[in-house]
Formats: structure tokens, C-alpha cells, sequence
């Protein structure tokens, strides 16, 4: 955000400061003083919650409960489901792609690439140009090949030997090309992603929009199941089991939406060529280490063949997430849009029990201004509440209050935009928001500004751990804040009689020869008379080189001595007065007025 405070020099007595373009607390404290401030020990803003993940559909936890405690993953199932069956991936229709194709998943395992490089670590396979359609040689076990452009539009099969030597095997063709298993033992691997693999045929297809080579591996639904694990493989079984089906049962769904390979638009052609990526967001793919390294999740794909959470005679959106705080959500809550039958609220204490052994039961977090600032687009964050929940007691609605161009400002954010900003662990949380100062409570009207002036250490407060919101601004007071908050360079020059020996007097010689203040009288500066709004509205026209206005906003100051520079102060939005038309020039100034007079001349 920017705090476009931007102060001209107009005389050589005045001094220039320019704030300008400044995205956090923490650089314009930098700007305002030489020894940046460290923020506290204790953060701004504490969440306390449980849970971990959007909340949705199956909570792995809670199902690893329920199997400690005897349900099977039918029962496990229905308790997260409202109103599913469990069955067959027949539900899809006997004419659908998924039923028909032996192999209709399309994995991406590597984009845009300049060549592909791979090596036949068992077996052998046939090295094949998909279109037209015809293969040009037999890789063995041993072999190293590459598949790259041959210079002249098309691409080849390159044999690579010890000393990197680089042999064609076969005629060129397109840049459509396979690999092509010939039994079920043959291992491919690839270097690039030191995985390997034993199930599928690799699948190399030309990027239209950048002519470089995407790597797939075209694979059956359960073989591909079979390449990753969603929870540890020490889990009890009705647990994995009950995973596997859901993430069988989101796999299918989502290949329903995309459609077969061949119907593939434009815009995934050019991005992956595949239906999902080994990786985020898709599941982390890990080929046959991913079998090799979870032999119960194998175990259990295998004892639950092809079957898919179903609702309706179509498969399930199956959400699922690690935990909730002990009711799932709706899913509209999370998601937005229209509601799902299937995916309502459910009580879920399994996965806050002891069974669980859930390490996501509690959690807490905290954030002090910079992290607040920079994601919300305040200047400063002085409170955050949750003012609206869900059915399961989840957070839904969160009012953020702070200052933003010098003006307190409150936005109502969701709860899941506050999540996945400060990437908390759920929305199932409590927050509390810490006070600077024990009589300037988070609610306080002056609550933001007095924080901002800490914060830029401007002001630490009238005594330890008291701001003192409703006492006066002496005169003296008010230049330290200015000197402070403008960085006016140290004066010895002793102008005023009166000042000596003062605690602030060095900041009244500093005020006085930057030409801020010409005191009380020609040898006064009377340091411990409180300041009225008047003197206030003179100070920071002076202070911040605010442009002088011919507009009358106010008729309590007609004819008053700093009239003008009222006006002035009203033009710049610094003011509104005490009332629609008042300002109340002769009244003093009090200390949170005064935070707030200044922070808005600061943050403008």
C-alpha cells in the first residue's frame, strides 16, 4: 500500500520529508527513525484452532479413529458421505471412456522440455512415432535413450552411449512419440525425475504454442492408484482402504469433467498434455517407488477394486482433508455455490479422540504488523474478530480493522481468504488481538493510530504499559512527536528562556530552528500548556508543508488566528472536525486525537 505523505521543502527553515510508496510498518519506521524497531515477543494477532485442511467430506483422522475402533471403510465411508453406496466404477456408465479404456488417465511427469531422456532399467520396449503410426526400434535393459528434435521439424529416438555419444535409432517422425512397454516387468526410469516406472506407456507430445516435448504416462485408474499414498501405510487398513476409494472415487470425477485424451482442448495441450500432474495440486505421483514404499496402500487398492463413492448413479465429489475441529463443513461454506447433498456437516469427534492420535488437535499461530500489513493491505492492523460462523462452529466471517490512508477502516474477509492468506492450518479458530497499551483497548476509537504510533516509535506510551488516550498534549509533548515522526535533526541552539532544563527540551530547539514553531512569545515556548486544536492544526501544516486553502469549512473558527490553517488541515482530509460544522480551535488536544491528527498527516 502507499502512504503518500509527501512533504516539499518550501523555505530553508523548514525541514523535508518525503514518505513515499511504502508497502509496510516496518519500512516507513526505517524512514522515520534510525534505529528500526523489533517487533514484539508477544504477536498482534494470536489464532488459536484445530484441524488441519478445508474441513470437507472424509477427515483422514477421524477415519483412522473409527478404524482403530472397529468400522470398516463402507462404515467410515457413510459417516463422511451423507447418503452415498459404495460400488463399482461401472456407476460411470458402460459407454464412458473411463469404463471402455483400459488406460484412459493421462499423468504429466515432465513439461517443456528441449529433449526427454530415459533409460530401460528391466526389460525391453518398443520406441514408437504415434502419428502415423509405426515404431522404429526395441530399447533393452541397459539402454539409454533420448527423444529430442532432429533439426528438420521432427523428432527421433537417440541410443545414448558410454561417453555421451548420441546414435538415431530408426527414421525420424513427428515429435508424437511412445514407449512402449513389451511385459509387465519392464522398468523405464527417468533421471530427470529419478523416478522409475512400471506400469503405463510414456507418452511424448509436442507443445504447439513452444514446439518443446511434454512426457506423460498414460496408465490405467488403479495402476496409477497404485503410485501413491495419501496417508501413512501404518494406518490401520479400513483407514487406507476407506482413502484409497475416495481418492479413487475424486480421480474418476475429475476425469469425467476434463474427457478423454483425445478430446484434450488447446489451452491442457499446451500446458501438460495430461489429466493431472505428479505433483501438486494433483497427488505426488512417485511411479514404482510410490508402490514400492507403501505396500498397504497397494494392498488395499487391490482389495478394493475400482470402487467409487457414488451418489445418484454418478461418482462423488469426494473431498477429503487430514482433520477438522470436530464437525466437518458444508460444502458450500468452504467452496462457495450451491450446496452438495453429500458433502454436509457431520460430527466428527473420532479425529479429536484419543485413537486419532491427531497432531493437529490444537494448534496456534501468531502475526505481528508486518505479516498483517502486507497481506491485508492496511497500513497498520490493530484487531481481527470472527463475527460470523458456520453450522459446524467453524469461523465463516472475519472483520479486520486497522488503518489505511490514515483513516480507520474495517474489512469483512472469510474465514477460508484468512486461512489460505496467513496460511493457517483450518478455520476452526479463535483470534485474539493484543493491545499496546492496558488503557487502549483493540475496540478503542483511537485504537489503530496508537498503535501506528508505537509501531513507528514515535510514541512508547505516558508511563510503562499506558498510553494515557484521555490526558492532554502539552506543548513540549507535541513537539517531541514531531520531531519524532518528521526526523528533525538535533539543535543546541537554546531559543526559548522557558524550556530550560526540560526533559523535551533539546525536541522544542529542534521544532524552533526547523521553523515549525516561533513559541508563545518572542522568548516562551511554554512547554507544559496543553495544546488546543488550533496550535494542533498550525503544528502539522508547518510539520508536513501542507498547502495553504482559501475554503471556510468550519463557523466556530471565523477570524480565529490559525483560521487558515484549519482550513488547511481540512482541505488535506486530516480533519473533519468536532462536528459537521465545528472544530473547536481553543479545546485542547488529547493524546489519541493527537495519534490520530498525526498518523493521518503520516499516512495520507
Amino acid at each position: 500500500m502507499a502512504c503518500g505523505s509527501v512533504l516539499k521543502a518550501r523555505s530553508m527553515r523548514r525541514v523535508a520529508v518525503r514518505f513515499g510508496g511504502l508497502a509496510v510498518w516496518l519500512v516507513l519506521a526505517v524512514v522515520l527513525f534510525s534505529t528500526p524497531r523489533v517487533e514484539a515477543a508477544t504477536p498482534d494477532i494470536s489464532f488459536s484452532g484445530s484441524g488441519w485442511g478445508h474441513g470437507v467430506g472424509l477427515s483422514q483422522y477421524g477415519a483412522k479413529a473409527l478404524a482403530v475402533d472397529g468400522a470398516n471403510y463402507e462404515e467410515i465411508l457413510h459417516r463422511y458421505f451423507t447418503g452415498v453406496t459404495v460400488g463399482a466404477l461401472r456407476v460411470t456408465g458402460s459407454d464412458s471412456f473411463i469404463f471402455t479404456d483400459s488406460a484412459p488417465l493421462w499423468v504429466g511427469l515432465l513439461q517443456d522440455q528441449q529433449a526427454v531422456s530415459f533409460d530401460l532399467e528391466t526389460g525391453s520396449a518398443n520406441l514408437c512415432f504415434d502419428r502415423p503410426g509405426f515404431c522404429v526400434g526395441v530399447a533393452t535393459t541397459g539402454d539409454s535413450l533420448r527423444f529430442a528434435p532432429d533439426g528438420l521439424g521432427g523428432c527421433r529416438f537417440e541410443k545414448v552411449g558410454l561417453h555421451g555419444s548420441r546414435v538415431p535409432v530408426g527414421p525420424s517422425g513427428t515429435c508424437d512419440g511412445s514407449v512402449r512397454p513389451l511385459s509387465d516387468l519392464t522398468t523405464v526410469s527417468v533421471p530427470f525425475k529419478a523416478r522409475s516406472y512400471q506400469r503405463g506407456t510414456l507418452r511424448l507430445r509436442e507443445s504447439s504454442a513452444t514446439g518443446a516435448i511434454h512426457l506423460a504416462l498414460e496408465i490405467g485408474i488403479d495402476e496409477y492408484m497404485f503410485g501413491f499414498s495419501e496417508v501413512p501405510d501404518s494406518w490401520p487398513m479400513a483407514a487406507i482402504e476407506a482413502q484409497v476409494v475416495v481418492s479413487r472415487s475424486q480421480s474418476v470425477h475429475q476425469l469425467v469433467d476434463i474427457g478423454p485424451e483425445t478430446e484434450f482442448d488447446e489451452s491442457r495441450r499446451t500446458d501438460c498434455h495430461c489429466h493431472f500432474l505428479d505433483r501438486f495440486p494433483s497427488p505426488n505421483y512417485r511411479g514404482l517407488a510410490g508402490e514400492m514404499g507403501h505396500p498397504n496402500w497397494v494392498a488395499a487398492v487391490e482389495s478394493t477394486p475400482r470402487k467409487v463413492v457414488a451418489y445418484h448413479g454418478s461418482v462423488a465429489l469426494a473431498h477429503y482433508h487430514s482433520a477438522s475441529g470436530g464437525s466437518t463443513e458444508n460444502y458450500e461454506d468452504v467452496f462457495g455455490g450451491p450446496g452438495i447433498p453429500y458433502l454436509v456437516t457431520v460430527s466428527d469427534g473420532a479425529s479429536i479422540s484419543d485413537s486419532a492420535a491427531n497432531p493437529h488437535k490444537s494448534w496456534t499461530a501468531g502475526f505481528g504488523q508486518t505479516d498483517l500489513t502486507e497481506t491485508f493491505g492496511f497500513s497498520w492492523v490493530s484487531d481481527l474478530k470472527v463475527v460470523e460462523r458456520n453450522p459446524s462452529g467453524s469461523a465463516r466471517t472475519v472483520s479486520i480493522t486497522g488503518i489505511r490512508s490514515g483513516r480507520p477502516t474495517t474489512d469483512l474477509v472469510t474465514a477460508v481468504d484468512v486461512r489460505s492468506a496467513l496460511s493457517l492450518r483450518s478455520t476452526a479458530f479463535e483470534v485474539t488481538s493484543s493491545a499496546r497499551f492496558a488503557d487502549v483497548p483493540t475496540g478503542h476509537l483511537f485504537a489503530g493510530e496508537v498503535l501506528a504510533l508505537d509501531a513507528l516509535g514515535i510514541t512508547s506510551g505516558c508511563t510503562d504499559g499506558y498510553f494515557c488516550p484521555e490526558r492532554s498534549v502539552t506543548r513540549a509533548e507535541m513537539a517531541a512527536f514531531l520531531v519524532r515522526a518528521l526526523k528533525l535533526p538535533a539543535s543546541s541552539t537554546d531559543v526559548f528562556r522557558d524550556d530550560d532544563g526540560h526533559l523535551l527540551e533539546g525536541d522544542v530547539a529542534s521544532l524552533a530552528e526547523s521553523g515549525i514553531t516561533s513559541g508563545c512569545s518572542a522568548t516562551s515556548f511554554c512547554p507544559d500548556r496543553p495544546v488546543t486544536r488550533g496550535e494542533m492544526a498550525a503544528f502539522l501544516v508547518r510539520g508536513f508543508d501542507l498547502d495553504a486553502s482559501g475554503g471556510d469549512p468550519f463557523g466556530d473558527d471565523d477570524g480565529h488566528f490559525f483560521e487558515a490553517e484549519i482550513a488547511s488541515l481540512a482541505e488535506s482530509g486530516i480533519t473533519s472536525g468536532c462536528s459537521a460544522t465545528s472544530f473547536c480551535p481553543d479545546r485542547p488536544v488529547t493524546r489519541g486525537e493527537m495519534a490520530a491528527f498525526l498518523i493521518r498527516a503520516i499516512d495520507r
